[in-house]
């Protein structure tokens, strides 16, 4: 009987949105593992000071393109010991006269330690410590090395390079895409709220409307729109004087004759529009127009011509940035393709009429009842975007039009391989490594993007 009971009382229990939708992501054992992998990379990221032996920048190039360092695990009888590496040197192989890294224990044999002190460095980037997860007092007086994956071509340790890079890598997908989401959203929503309603500019002072527009609604804001767009022709019409001013001084004859007359009348439109017309745009169309410009250029190439705008000398912090600001400005028109899309469904549901016939203004119709709506969609979106723009990167680091020297990226460090041709096949293997974590963290992003898609769909009763 308690039993009966019991069973009742939870089959009368209701479920939120969100605890549906947990509950079914909880059974797709690929997105967990996929979210599991993110957590882990990040994690790496984050403290990959202490996950690397030796700092960034740190380099030794007497240890160029060196292979992996030989670990020991048992000690001269065969017994298993505490792990420990040798002293090495590079040496030329008289028989194949290459150069080689040879290791010699009869010079000395170095225990690794976990959770030692080595070289300070800054936590977060302002808390100081020193600690490290390998290491020892012969790795910071250099009597002999520790490179898990081998070094690069400066002889730099590819294992701390590599979780240094991810902090570039991984960053750079979640702020291009954060990025990108505001400026598509804010985009999407404008053009899908005003689709089929072109929204007045600017209305002449002598024109019989102007006055009635003042009338209409709020004056104060009714005013405050009328001396926006007052400042906005008076700039242009500068601007357009001062360029014209420059380009008489250059020109002589039927050059200036014409410039001056396209310029007068381009001042004139500018004056007729400013006294007389009332100049209104149909928004839907010029945002749609404009995503669709950037779509028809192929994003390799407007990345690229983009990057290269980009000056060589500036700090990597900076060009680190730009690259970000590049690519939200190259992808941001699907998004808003997309959002467009919803918001003209939402726009018509009873709480968006309701709002608005209660007297709600536009931007409170669009932010406090609309766009809540698409938030399901827009978490699929930004776990299926990420990736694509850790693709982007990879790419312009990988043709040395991203990230540069000193810091690293996967797509910078992916290069040395690019560098060395096919001999990172046959001899540096090891250089190929970052590739494979830009496999990784690409495919856990798609699998938990599927995850999601499929526990945030409202259709799903699974």
């Amino acid at each position: 009987m308690t039993g009966k009971i019991e069973l009742r009382e939870g089959m009368g229990r209701s479920e939120s949105f969100f605890q549906m939708a947990w509950r079914r992501f909880r059974r797709h054992p690929l997105a967990r593992l996929g979210g599991w992998v993110l957590l882990l990379l990040y994690l790496g990221a984050l403290f990959a000071d202490f996950l690397a032996p030796y700092p960034e920048s740190k380099s030794f190039r007497q240890f160029s393109y060196a292979p992996p360092t030989h670990i020991f695990w048992r000690d001269t009888d065969g017994r298993l010991t505490r792990p420990y590496v040798c002293a090495s040197e590079r040496r030329r192989n008289l028989e194949t006269f290459r150069v080689e890294v040879v290791t010699d224990c009869s010079k000395g044999r170095y225990p690794i330690y976990f959770f030692v002190h080595g070289e300070p460095y800054k936590f977060l980037g302002f808390i100081p410590a020193n600690l490290r997860l390998l290491g020892g007092d012969w790795l910071v007086s250099e009597q002999a090395h520790l490179f898990i994956w081998g070094t690069d071509d400066f002889g730099r340790d590819l294992w701390g390079r590599i979780w240094y890079g991810a902090r570039v890598s991984l960053t750079v997908g979640i702020l291009a895409t954060g990025l990108a989401l505001i400026i598509g959203v804010f985009f999407g929503g404008i053009a899908g709220l005003y689709a089929g309603k072109p929204v007045t500019l600017s209305v002449g002072f002598a024109n019989p409307e102007f006055r009635r527009y003042l009338r209409r609604g709020r004056p104060l804001l009714a005013w405050l729109k009328a001396l926006g767009w007052t400042l906005v022709w008076l700039g242009l019409a500068w601007l357009l004087w001062i360029t014209l001013q420059g380009f008489l001084q250059t020109s002589r004859g039927l050059e200036a004759i014409l410039a001056g007359a396209a310029g007068v009348l381009l001042l004139g439109a500018i004056g007729y529009f400013l006294i007389w017309q009332t100049v209104k745009l149909d928004l839907d169309t010029l945002i749609m127009r404009t995503t669709e410009v950037l779509a028809a250029i192929p994003d390799l190439f407007l990345l690229i011509t983009l990057s290269v705008l980009i000056p060589q000398d500036i700090p990597p912090a900076t060009r680190f940035m730009l690259v970000v600001s590049i690519l939200s400005f190259v992808n941001w028109g699907g998004l808003a393709r997309t959002v467009r899309s919803q918001v003209l469904q939402l726009r018509e549901m009873e709480y968006a009429q309701a709002a608005q016939a209660l007297g709600a203004s536009d931007a409170r119709t669009l932010i406090r009842h609309i766009l809540p709506g698409t938030f399901t969609y827009l978490i699929v979106v930004v776990t299926l975007s990420i990736p694509s723009f850790i693709l982007a990167e990879s790419g312009l680091s990988f043709l040395g039009l991203g990230i540069q020297e000193p810091a690293s990226s996967w797509g910078l460090l992916l290069s040395k391989a690019q560098q060395t041709g096919i001999i990172a096949f046959t001899e540096r293997p090891w250089l190929l490594i970052p590739g494979l974590f830009i496999l990784i963290a690409v495919l856990a992003y798609n699998l938990l993007g599927d995850g999601l898609r499929d526990a945030l769909d409202p259709r799903s009763r699974r």
